[in-house]
C-alpha cells in the first residue's frame, strides 16, 4: 500500500500510437448556390482536387493515414485524441479560398438525403 503513490506518481504521461485509419469512400452533396463551381480538396498526402457537379454530388476516397498519438495521464485518464477521424482534411473550395474545412467525424454527423449522400448546407 505504501507503494501505491510512489508507482502512481512515478507513471506520468503515457503516449498510445493510434492505428491508420482506413480508406473511406465519402458522398456528399454540397446546397449553394452555383456548386458546379465549387470543389472538394482532400488534403492526405499528396492533395487530390473533386469538382461538385451542377447538382451538388461529388464523390472521392479519403486513404488510410495516421495523425498522432492518444496521450493517456498516469496511464488510465485519455486527455488527447489522436484518432485521424477528428481531422479536418476535407475542404470545400471555390478557386483558392476554402469556404469550409470537415473531418470525417464532421461528415459522419451530418443528415444524409434520401440517395445517401451527407448533405453540407454552406450559409451565407
Amino acid at each position: 500500500m505504501v507503494l501505491l503513490p510512489i508507482v502512481v506518481l512515478a507513471s506520468g504521461c503515457v503516449n498510445a500510437l493510434r492505428v491508420a485509419s482506413p480508406p473511406t469512400t465519402v458522398k456528399l452533396r454540397v446546397l449553394l448556390a452555383r456548386p458546379e463551381q465549387h470543389s472538394v480538396q482532400v488534403r492526405v498526402g499528396e492533395p487530390a482536387t473533386y469538382p461538385v457537379a451542377a447538382d451538388g454530388r461529388v464523390e472521392f476516397t479519403v486513404p488510410s493515414f495516421h495523425h498522432g498519438c492518444d496521450i493517456y495521464l498516469l496511464g488510465l485518464i485519455k486527455i488527447r485524441d489522436g484518432s485521424a477521424e477528428g481531422v479536418r482534411i476535407v475542404e470545400l473550395r471555390r478557386e483558392q479560398q476554402t469556404i469550409r474545412k470537415l473531418s470525417l467525424t464532421d461528415i459522419a454527423k451530418l443528415a444524409r438525403d434520401e440517395t445517401g449522400y451527407s448533405v453540407v448546407r454552406v450559409g451565407k
